[in-house]
């Protein structure tokens, strides 16, 4: 779900700020701050428009507060904002790593007397973020193009003899893709971590030209509507969006590789109470239930009770099967690991 990180510089970011006008919100401007304000940053697309309609507008309205959205989350940008101490974010969804490993200093410590953490998934609540939404990275792949045998595991995706074709995967070190190439190339799932980067590249490699990225998520969704790929590694929640519109792909939950988005709150963060009140809404029964019937992510509030329809339940990663076929990206791991991984992706990505 993150974007490519951008460095910024503080002169330049002090320059766009100017510009943080044009982001999209509900209130009648989106220049954040001011007691009575809140800014929430995420992925865009429908993801976020289902989080605007179950948490933010519902939760702005009964607060008497103005909501301000802007979009994408960019770990760089937080990491300028706070260091220029010129937070305008509020409240980010985001990958969990980056808070766990950046926590007290790019992230605020969470207010646990607003929020509920008994309610969370075992092992999910850090000090400064918790659960938003539980997802998996999934392999899909188009009927249309393997019509006689088809593709049923990652190891399948590094097989372009006897599954050729184009494809899709993420862009960026934490995206997947380093696991599934290692997955592919034979180490149990048990054993991904420390990631042998030199091998997971190696065996990138043989996809040659076979295999383009996705920068963003909505980039991936607008992918598999398009059909620019045969075969692509994408988030279960996109998957699920693009098939709402149309899009024949079909999962292989095979070695899918189970993840969960988190909230978080920026160092500096201009409005951190209203953020600590925001996030108790967004992660309580009600308001998750509501968000993962209009996406196919996993409530994180035991208490949620989702009524989903046949799609939905078709991409629900809270089911058993696809539960028991997958495995959990390591958060301490990354949260340790993720400067370092992602200069040594650079390095491979632009080499």
């Amino acid at each position: 779900m993150q974007i490519s990180p951008r460095c910024l510089g503080a002169a330049a970011f002090a320059a766009a700020l100017a510009l943080v006008t044009t982001a999209c919100s509900t209130g009648s401007s989106s220049s954040g701050g001011g007691s009575d304000s809140l800014t929430f940053t995420s992925y865009g697309s429908g993801y976020q428009k289902a989080q605007a309609t179950a948490w933010l507008e519902p939760w702005a309205k009964e607060a008497g507060v103005k909501a301000v959205e802007d979009q994408p989350t960019d770990y760089a940008k937080i990491k300028t904002m706070v260091e220029a101490k010129r937070v305008t974010w509020d409240v980010v969804d985001t990958e969990p790593f980056f808070p766990v490993g950046a926590c007290g200093k790019y992230a605020e410590k969470l207010d646990f007397t607003k929020i509920d953490r008994s309610k969370f998934p075992e092992g999910t609540v850090s000090d400064c973020a918790v659960p938003d939404a539980m997802y998996s990275l999934v392999l899909v792949y188009n009927p249309e193009t393997y019509k006689d045998a088809k593709p049923s595991s990652v190891a399948d995706f590094f097989d372009t003899e006897k599954f050729p074709g184009k494809r899709l995967a993420p862009g960026f070190a934490t995206g997947g893709s380093m696991e599934a190439a290692l997955l592919a190339d034979g180490v149990g799932a048990e054993q991904l971590y420390p990631l042998d980067y030199d091998r997971a590249f190696k065996k990138l490699d043989t996809l040659g030209s076979d295999l383009s990225f996705w920068e963003t998520s909505a980039q991936s969704q607008q992918a598999l509507e398009s059909r620019q790929a045969d075969m692509a590694l994408v988030w279960s929640g996109r998957a699920y969006m693009a098939a709402k519109n149309g899009s024949a792909y079909v999962p292989v939950w095979e070695d899918n590789m189970l993840a969960y988005a988190v909230l978080m709150v920026p160092k500096g963060a201009p409005n951190k109470d209203l953020a600590m009140d925001f996030i108790a809404y967004a992660t309580s029964a009600g308001a998750q239930a509501a968000f993962a019937e209009d996406q196919p992510y996993a409530a994180v509030n035991s208490d949620a009770k989702p009524e989903l329809d046949g799609l939905a339940e078709e991409w629900n990663t809270a089911r058993g099967d696809i539960q028991e076929k997958g495995f959990y990206q390591d958060v301490d791991w990354w949260a340790s690991n993720q400067d370092a991984a992602t200069e040594k992706w650079t390095a491979w990505a632009t080499g």
